[in-house]
């Protein structure tokens, strides 16, 4: 990517939230509270809204799971030059669980020996009205949709050329299994268990190709068992490998990856080949590479110093904004009221992208808004709340140990409204970066309602 060139943007939409990735090293995934399957209104989708406003963005390829768009295909035992709409419908009708609209199903006929195959591809039209109304409501310029299947297979087909199985875990339960070759993806089926039974999708993909599909990719780690009939073979893909192969983050997922990379890539090192390791320049190039060389220096040392004065003008910027305006600065501490054997501790702005709940552990209704407005009072975009069923005496905020470092910004904060223990119990696979657990009767322990420091010295006070 160019220096001053704009990242590349995806939008996942997902079962209950919306994910935004950037193609940058870091800071460059985003979640927003926001449900792009069904109907938004404008406070809905505000803080989507803001954000893609306030980072310029305005072109994003959207990710379209593949419960939402099915792929299927079929076959014809002869060549044919065309078939009618109706027919390729009827086909697919008894694979899907929704009625299927004229006006959402795509296909083509791909030749293959004496066979036709009818490739389709099927949207759930009622969703994804809902979800194109509401991008159209983004300001955006322009947006493309993408399966989760199709952008998977550019990726593999970048270093495996022929047919393969794949699977994709969706959730720690659920997956998503694809049969594709050459960037087509001819089926995929969701599956669900801890044993995954996928003799039937096997036995029917062999009518496609001339030989049996005995290519599985397999994700890395994997806490599932495979029921099949044959004997495949099975390659473990591991996700922040491939980033690393394109040059990517490494907390990006490979449908991101596929809608970030150019579509005509070169072919990468994902699984290294042994004609690969002697392969030596000729001497008659050496000559031709000198220029590019040197315009590769003299662009290396201009860009070095672009880097230099940007990073000196703008010490603090780091790139994109936070979906909501950093207005919290952190006010001076008031050395007078604060006893000198207490150290200060360093307040680091955080994230507010984070993704917070809130739950009440109490049988006091509203608590858990109360807590929400605070932390969207401080910019927070991301905050569901809830009621816990577990029984706590008094207040608990839980986070990442790789946030440890957060609890001295949220003490600083709102310790006056919402005093509580800091721990760093939480699962690094937690959906949640950080949870308020409200375990008292905030009206009786809080002292203030105010989520941010005063700008005059507090006066110290002994709680009851």
């Amino acid at each position: 990517m160019s220096l001053f060139s704009k990242p590349k943007v995806v939008i996942w939409p997902k079962l209950k939230t919306t994910e935004v990735y950037l193609d940058r090293k870091e800071n460059n995934v985003f979640i927003f509270d926001v449900n792009l399957w069904q109907d938004c209104n404008d406070t809905d989708l505000h803080p989507l809204v803001y954000f893609l406003k306030e980072n310029k963005i305005d072109t994003v390829s959207i990710l379209v799971p593949d419960d939402v768009v099915l792929t299927k295909s079929f076959i014809y035992d002869t060549k044919i030059e065309k078939i009618d709409q109706k027919e390729v419908i009827g086909l697919a009708e008894s694979f899907v669980t929704f009625k299927i609209d004229p006006d959402a199903i795509e296909y083509q006929l791909i030749q293959t020996g004496d066979k036709t195959i009818i490739q389709s591809t099927i949207f759930e039209k009622s969703k994804t009205d809902f979800l194109k109304n509401n991008l159209s409501k983004l300001s955006l310029k322009s947006f493309s949709l993408q399966p989760v299947s199709a952008s998977i297979s550019i990726i593999i087909n970048s270093f495996y050329q022929k047919e393969f199985f794949l699977i994709y875990p969706l959730n720690n339960n659920e997956y998503t299994l694809i049969l594709a070759k050459d960037k087509v993806v001819y089926l995929t089926a969701n599956i669900k268990g801890s044993t995954l039974d996928i003799k039937k999708i096997i036995n029917y993909s062999h009518l496609y190709f001339s030989s049996p599909v005995d290519k599985l990719f397999v994700p890395q780690n994997k806490n599932f068992e495979i029921n099949d009939n044959i004997k495949l073979e099975k390659t473990e893909y591991n996700e922040s490998q491939i980033a690393s192969e394109f040059h990517k983050a490494a907390n990006l997922p490979i449908p991101v990856i596929g809608l970030m990379t150019v579509l005509n890539l070169k072919t990468a090192d994902i699984i290294k080949q042994p004609s690969d390791i002697n392969s030596n320049p000729k001497m008659e190039n050496k000559k031709n590479i000198l220029p590019v060389v040197a315009v590769f220096i003299f662009t290396a040392a201009l860009a070095s110093i672009v880097i230099w004065f940007v990073l000196n003008r703008n010490s603090g910027d780091a790139g994109l904004q936070n979906p909501v305006a950093q207005n919290n600065e952190a006010i001076p501490a008031a050395i007078e009221v604060i006893p000198t054997e207490t150290p200060i501790p360093s307040i680091v702005e955080v994230s507010k992208s984070l993704k917070l709940q809130v739950l009440n552990a109490t049988d006091i209704n509203g608590q858990a808004a109360t807590v929400k407005a605070q932390l969207t009072a401080l910019g927070f975009t991301s905050v569901a709340v809830g009621n816990s069923n577990e029984k706590v005496t008094g207040n608990e905020v839980r986070l990442k140990p790789s946030l440890s470092s957060s609890s001295a910004y949220f003490k600083n904060k709102i310790d006056a409204a919402f005093p509580a223990t800091y721990t760093t119990d939480l699962k690094e696979t937690s959906a949640y970066d950080a949870v308020f657990v409200i375990g008292t009767d905030l009206s009786k322990t809080a002292t203030s309602a105010t989520p941010t420091a005063t700008k005059t010295a507090p006066t110290p006070t002994t709680e009851l």
